[in-house]
C-alpha cells in the first residue's frame, strides 16, 4: 500500500507519458567515424595479415587453440570461422596479446562502410526536408526536439534494445560535445546489442522458432542468422543465401529458412512473398485475390521457381522414428529423436519440377492437375521489358538461383521498398506504408515520395541495414518528441516518431540492465554443435550408424536440450544444464529458475508462461505478430513476482553503493535515463526518510508508465 502511495505521488510530479509524446588515438577514432581506413600500428617483428581472410591459429591465454579465419571484430568480440565452417565468437581478450592485435589488423584490412558521416547527414537532412513537406501539406507542425536524456533512452533502446545503464546515462549526459548523439549512435550499431536486437526483429518478421515439429531443431539457423548480422552482412546477400541454400537443419544454417516450411511449401512461398516483397498473396494461394491484380495462376507460376526443390524426407523420419521405438541397449528413446529428429529435413533439387494446379482450380487460363510452369510476376509495364525478368527456366535444378537473382536484384521493383519500409516503421513505429506486409499499391503510402526516397537510400547503400538506419537516426524527425499512435495511418505525417510500449524483448533485456548492467551483452546462446553431432552420415539408417552418433555426442561437451514438448509447454523454467553448456563468452546467472540472459540468447520462442511471452513475444506461427498490448499478468509480473524482485534488489544495493544522498538520483539515471526534477526529489526523499526504501523507489520506478513507453 505504501509503495502504491509512493507510485501516486511520484507519478503526478512528472508529466504524463501522453504530454510527454505531444583505447585508439583521437585521430584514428575520428578517422573511424567517418568511414576511412586507417593505417594499423603493428608491432615490429610481429607476424600479421596481409589479407583479413587468411587461415590463422588462434590461442588463448590458457593455450587452447583453434585454426580459423578472421570474420568480424565488433566491440570487442571476435567472430572466426573454422574450415569445418563452425563459426566461434568469443571475447577478444580471451586471446593473447599477439592475437589480438592480429585481429585489430584484420578489422582493419576489411573494406570500411561506404557512407562517411557527413555523407550520413546529407541524406538525413534530403529526408527531413521531404518530412518537412508533407507536414507543411497537411498543416501539421514538428514535434520539438527531445531532450538529451529522451533521446538517450530512446536511442538505446531502438538501437539495442535494452536501456542504457546508470553509468552509461551520465556518461552521455554529461558530454556537452557538438556531435555527441550522432557518436552515440555509431557506438550503439558496432555493439553487440545491436546484433541482439537485430536478431529479436528478424526472429519475429521470419518466425524463427527453435523446434520444427518431430524433433527438428533449427538451432543451426538461429546461430547462422545472429553471424549473419554480427559481420552486417548485406540484406541482399542473407536473401539471397537463405533462398538458394542446399543442405539439412545438421549442416547449413542458411538452409533453415526454407525448412521451416518444408512440410507446407505452398504456405512457406506465400510467407516468403509476403515477408521479402510486400506482397499480400495468401489469397491468391486457393483463388484470384478479390482486392488485388494477384491471381491464383500468378501465385503458381512464383511457386513453380521452388517445385523442384524437396525439403521434408518422410522416409528419413519413419527409418528414425522406427530405431526409436525399438530402441537401443543403454539409449533412452527419447533421445534418439532428438537427437536425431533434424535429418529428415533437407534441401534437395529435382531434376524435374513437380508442382501441378490444384484438382478444383477453376479458371480458364489453366487446367487442374496441369503443371505449373515457373512465371514471375510483373508490377508494371516496365517488368517485362527489364533485363532482371529474363530467367532461365530450362533447368529445373536452378530454379531457385534464378529466383533469388530476380527477387534480390537491387532494380526490383518491391525487394528494396518492402525492406526500407520495414526499418522505417522498426525505427518510427509506423511505416510509410501501412501494412509492411502489402505494398501493392505505393500510392497509397502516407508519403508517397517518402518511400521512394527511402528506397533509393537503399538501394545507394547496398542493403546495408546498419548504415540504412544510421540515416534515419540521424534525421531531425527521428530526434523529435513521440506522437502518441494515430486514428488513421495513412495519414501520419511523421512530426516525430511514434510513442510506442517496449516490446516483450526490450522490456526483458531492460530489466536484466538493471539487474546485471552491460554484462548482459557478453552472454551468447550458440546450440548449432548439438545439431551438428546428430548429423547422419549419407546412406542406410542403421542403428550401428544410429549407435555411433550417440557415442559421438557422448564424446563431447554438449548437452543435448530436451526441447519444449507437451509437458513443458506453460513452463517458464528451461533446461538450464543444457543453454550452460552452449554459451559463449559470459555464462548468464540464474534467479528463480530464470536464465537472465537476454532474449535473443533464450529458447526461440520463450516457454508460454515466460515474462517475454506474457508481455507479447511472437508465438513464431505468423510473421510478424509480437504485441505490446497490455494486460493484468503483466502488471502482475511487475508490481510482485520473481522479476520485480530481479530488479529492485539489484537496485538496491546499487543506490546504497550511491549513499543515501544520491540514492533517488541513481535509480533514477538507471530506470530512466534521467535525473529526477526538483519536485520528484524531494517527494521521493521525503517518503525515504520514512518506512520506504531504495527497494520501493525501485520499485515505483519499474512500475511508471515512463520505464515501459519508449518516449
Amino acid at each position: 500500500m505504501k509503495r502504491s502511495i509512493l507510485l501516486l505521488t511520484i507519478a503526478l510530479a512528472a508529466a504524463p507519458i501522453a504530454l510527454m509524446a505531444a583505447p585508439a588515438n583521437k585521430k584514428n577514432k575520428r578517422a573511424r567515424a567517418a568511414g576511412t581506413q586507417v593505417a594499423p600500428v603493428v608491432p615490429p617483428g610481429a607476424p600479421m595479415p596481409s589479407r583479413p581472410d587468411e587461415w590463422h591459429t588462434w590461442t588463448n591465454a590458457a593455450g587452447t587453440a583453434v585454426e580459423a579465419k578472421f570474420i568480424a571484430l565488433e566491440s570487442g568480440i571476435l567472430t572466426v570461422e573454422s574450415k569445418a565452417g563452425k563459426s566461434f565468437r568469443f571475447p577478444l581478450t580471451m586471446l593473447n596479446a599477439g592475437d589480438q592485435q592480429y585481429a585489430r589488423v584484420c578489422r582493419e584490412l576489411l573494406p570500411r562502410p561506404a557512407m562517411a558521416q557527413e555523407v550520413v547527414e546529407r541524406a538525413a537532412a534530403r529526408l527531413d526536408g521531404v518530412i518537412n513537406a508533407g507536414l507543411k501539406a497537411g498543416a501539421v507542425a514538428p514535434n520539438a526536439t527531445t531532450t538529451d536524456a529522451q533521446f538517450l533512452r530512446r536511442i538505446y533502446l531502438d538501437v539495442t534494445g535494452r536501456i542504457p545503464t546508470q553509468a552509461e546515462a551520465e556518461n552521455f549526459l554529461a558530454d556537452r560535445s557538438p556531435d555527441r548523439r550522432a557518436k552515440l549512435i555509431n557506438a550503439l550499431l558496432n555493439s553487440t546489442g545491436y546484433t541482439m536486437h537485430m536478431f529479436n526483429y528478424l526472429a519475429d518478421m521470419l518466425r524463427v522458432k527453435d523446434d520444427y515439429s518431430k524433433g527438428a531443431r533449427s538451432y543451426l539457423y538461429e546461430d547462422w542468422l545472429k553471424d549473419q548480422i554480427a559481420i552486417n552482412r548485406p540484406w541482399d546477400g542473407m536473401v539471397r543465401n537463405m533462398l538458394t541454400a542446399d543442405g539439412g537443419l545438421t549442416e547449413n544454417g542458411a538452409a533453415g529458412f526454407l525448412l521451416r516450411d518444408a512440410q507446407m511449401p505452398l504456405d512457406g512461398v506465400s510467407n516468403m512473398l509476403t515477408t521479402f516483397l510486400g506482397a499480400d498473396v495468401s489469397c491468391a494461394q486457393c483463388h484470384d485475390h478479390p482486392f488485388a491484380e494477384w491471381t491464383q495462376k500468378d501465385f503458381y507460376g512464383m511457386a513453380a521457381f521452388f517445385g523442384a526443390t524437396d525439403g521434408y524426407h518422410e522416409d528419413r523420419f519413419k527409418q528414425i522414428r522406427s530405431i526409436a521405438k525399438k530402441g537401443l541397449v543403454g539409449v533412452e528413446k527419447g533421445q534418439i529423436q532428438r537427437l536425431l529428429g533434424s535429418n529428415p529435413f533437407d534441401l534437395v533439387d529435382l531434376p524435374q519440377n513437380r508442382l501441378r494446379f490444384p484438382e478444383d482450380y477453376k479458371y480458364d487460363n489453366a487446367r487442374p492437375n496441369q503443371p505449373a510452369l515457373p512465371e514471375l510476376i510483373n508490377w508494371s509495364s516496365m517488368d517485362v521489358s527489364s533485363s532482371i525478368s529474363k530467367v532461365n527456366t530450362a533447368n529445373a535444378a536452378a530454379l531457385r538461383d534464378e529466383f533469388a537473382k530476380w527477387m534480390t536484384h537491387s532494380d526490383n521493383p518491391r525487394f528494396a521498398t518492402a525492406i526500407a519500409n520495414r526499418m522505417w516503421k522498426k525505427v518510427f513505429g509506423i511505416a510509410v506504408q501501412e501494412p509492411v506486409s502489402d505494398i501493392d499499391s505505393p500510392e497509397g503510402a502516407s508519403n508517397p515520395e517518402l518511400l521512394q526516397h527511402i528506397t533509393t537510400y537503399m538501394r545507394q547503400a547496398k542493403f546495408d541495414l546498419r548504415e540504412f538506419q544510421r540515416i534515419l537516426f540521424n534525421t531531425a524527425a527521428y530526434q523529435r518528441q513521440s506522437s502518441p499512435e494515430p486514428e488513421d495511418f495513412k495519414k501520419f505525417r511523421f512530426p516525430g516518431p511514434q510513442l510506442r510500449r517496449m516490446t516483450a524483448e526490450q522490456a526483458w533485456d531492460s530489466i536484466l540492465t538493471l539487474a546485471q548492467g552491460p554484462g548482459i551483452d557478453q552472454s551468447f546462446l550458440r546450440r548449432g554443435d548439438e545439431v551438428r553431432l546428430g548429423d547422419l552420415p549419407d546412406g542406410k539408417i542403421t542403428p550401428e550408424v544410429v549407435k555411433a552418433v550417440l557415442q559421438k555426442v557422448r564424446d563431447s561437451s554438449v548437452v543435448m536440450s530436451k526441447g519444449g514438448g507437451k509437458k513443458n509447454k506453460g513452463n517458464a523454467k528451461v533446461n538450464v544444464r543444457a543453454l550452460e553448456s552452449a554459451y559463449e563468452g559470459r555464462i548468464p546467472a540464474q534467479r528463480s529458475g530464470m536464465v537472465l540472459a537476454r532474449a535473443s540468447e533464450l529458447p526461440q520462442p520463450a516457454p508460454e508462461s515466460h515474462f517475454l511471452r506474457l508481455f507479447g513475444q511472437s508465438d513464431r506461427l505468423v510473421a510478424d505478430t509480437g504485441t505490446t498490448d497490455g494486460s493484468v499478468p503483466q502488471i502482475l509480473q511487475l508490481m510482485n513476482g520473481p522479476v520485480q524482485e530481479i530488479s529492485t534488489s539489484a537496485s538496491f544495493v546499487l543506490a546504497e553503493a550511491a549513499g543515501s544522498k544520491d540514492a533517488v538520483v541513481a535509480l533514477y539515471h538507471a530506470f530512466l535515463a534521467r535525473p529526477p526534477s526538483s519536485e520528484e526529489a524531494q517527494k521521493a526523499a521525503a517518503a525515504m526518510t520514512g518506512e520506504l526504501s531504495a527497494a520501493d523507489l525501485a520499485w515505483v520506478l519499474l512500475n511508471s508508465r515512463e520505464f515501459l513507453f519508449i518516449q
